[in-house]
């Protein structure tokens, strides 16, 4: 019995982190669109220094294990950014915060849209131009949103 109780309180913290994975979509209050559009320029930013990383590595003559190792974990980091981004702008805006019939509706949504696709070419590439893209429609839409009702 005792190892019963010491294995369940093993998974406790196990748990907590499942439940604690992504916003969920209850109107609580805590996440504001700041916050948000913050994140996603942080993950912006982070897809574009990947990007370099993982060209300036390949560009050697020769590849070592450890550069090997880096451009792995520059590619894992670059795509994780670029799925973070997706989830944002599905789960956070989409779902929860770009209401039918708001001010500027279709421009909000076009430009989620946007950010989505160039979120996944962001993925599949590393020249830089859809991260580019990628930064110019998260500003475009955080300027559309934060000055219109929403």
């Amino acid at each position: 019995m005792k190892y019963i109780y010491l294995f369940a309180l093993s998974l406790l913290p196990f748990l907590a982190i499942q439940s604690v994975n992504a916003h969920c979509q209850v109107p609580c209050g805590i996440y504001g669109d700041e916050l948000k559009f913050g994140e996603l320029e942080q993950h912006v930013e982070t897809i574009v220094k990947a990007s370099a990383q993982i060209t300036a590595l390949s560009a050697k003559d020769t590849l070592t294990a450890q550069d090997h190792q880096q451009l792995v974990r520059w590619t894992n980091n670059k795509e994780s950014h670029a799925a973070k981004i997706i989830d944002e702008a599905a789960n956070y805006f989409l779902a929860q915060r770009i209401k039918p019939g708001a001010d500027h509706y279709a421009d909000k949504v076009e430009l989620l849209h946007h950010i989505i696709l160039y979120s996944m070419k962001s993925k599949q590439s590393t020249d830089g131009e859809a991260a580019k893209v990628l930064g110019e429609k998260v500003a475009a839409f955080k300027a559309i949103y934060l000055n219109h009702h929403h």
